[in-house]
């Protein structure tokens, strides 16, 4: 069993949180662990063979990550606008924009006023946030940067979606840098961030790389700084498994549990408000270092 597995099973049961899951199409898909659903696509080895069993680990994670860029690299499945960011909800853009915006000015001013948001916050020093699987550039232009922060950098894997952002953020490119990279590549370097946004995108990565990549961005976070994890999630399992664009839906505590792995704390969290009754439950949590 993966330590990073056993680790996050132990804490769901510690806390009598379920640790099965569900395929979200086929019902008769139905998984009894995070173990079991990882064995079933080869993210876990079934032998005793270390060798084998981290080759074939190994590339049953590279066949996942391909399989979900390639729906969202397909102009098809996902055009470089909104709508196709959104899955076809264009129409919540505006109010997930200003829940987020509420989300962080609270903190700010009731939680953690170490939080920098404008340059003149900063002693002068320029702002930055990074917006993780970032497509076309849609939080930092409606968010991040109308906040005040004075520099975007947008990592997104999909080429395709990271060329059509300049087009799309307009005059607010020129506060952007640009990464085509996954996030479980991603290297941010130390003490480079304000605020490192994750929305719709932590059901990409891996269990194991999505701690690694928290563990990066607690070293990335300037002093003040946090992350934000914004993400559909489920309350009757533990998640549930999209085949489609090979994606998981973790359930919240699943989550918190992830991140407690990777050393960071929740500082506050609250449930968006004014989504469709019809799509998965939405919360945003603030992380920031244990330390």
């Amino acid at each position: 069993m993966s330590d990073i597995t056993e680790q996050i099973e132990v804490a769901l049961k510690k806390q009598g949180n379920p640790i099965n899951g569900k395929d979200s199409e086929d019902d008769s898909l139905q998984y009894s662990s995070i173990t079991a659903w990882k064995r079933s696509i080869g993210m876990m080895g079934k032998d005793h063979n270390e060798a084998t069993t981290s080759a074939t680990v190994s590339k049953s994670c590279q066949q996942w990550y391909k399989k979900g860029l390639g729906y969202w690299d397909n102009e098809e499945t996902c055009p470089a606008t909104v709508d196709g960011m959104l899955g076809g909800f264009a129409r919540i853009s505006k109010c997930d924009l200003k829940g987020s915006a509420e989300f962080i000015k609270y903190i700010k001013s009731s939680i953690r006023p170490t939080l920098k948001l404008k340059r003149d916050e900063n002693s002068d020093v320029p702002t930055c946030a990074c917006e993780c699987g970032a497509g076309i550039g849609r939080v930092s232009k409606g968010l991040l940067l109308p906040l005040g922060i004075s520099q975007c950098d947008l990592v997104e894997p999909s080429p395709r979606l990271i060329s059509s952002a300049p087009e799309y953020l307009g005059d607010s490119a020129s506060k952007c840098r640009f990464f085509c990279t996954g996030l479980q590549d991603f290297q941010p370097k130390a003490d480079s961030y304000d605020i490192i946004w994750m929305q719709w995108m932590i059901g990409y990565l891996t269990d194991d790389d999505l701690v690694q990549f928290l563990k990066r961005c607690v070293i990335a976070l300037r002093e003040g700084g946090i992350v934000v994890v914004k993400d559909n999630t489920c309350s009757q399992e533990a998640f549930v498994v999209d085949r489609d664009d090979a994606s998981t839906t973790r359930s919240l505590p699943y989550i918190i549990a992830i991140a407690e792995l990777a050393g960071l704390h929740v500082v506050h969290q609250q449930f968006q408000e004014g989504f469709p009754e019809d799509i998965f439950p939405v919360p945003m949590v603030a992380l920031a270092p244990d330390k």
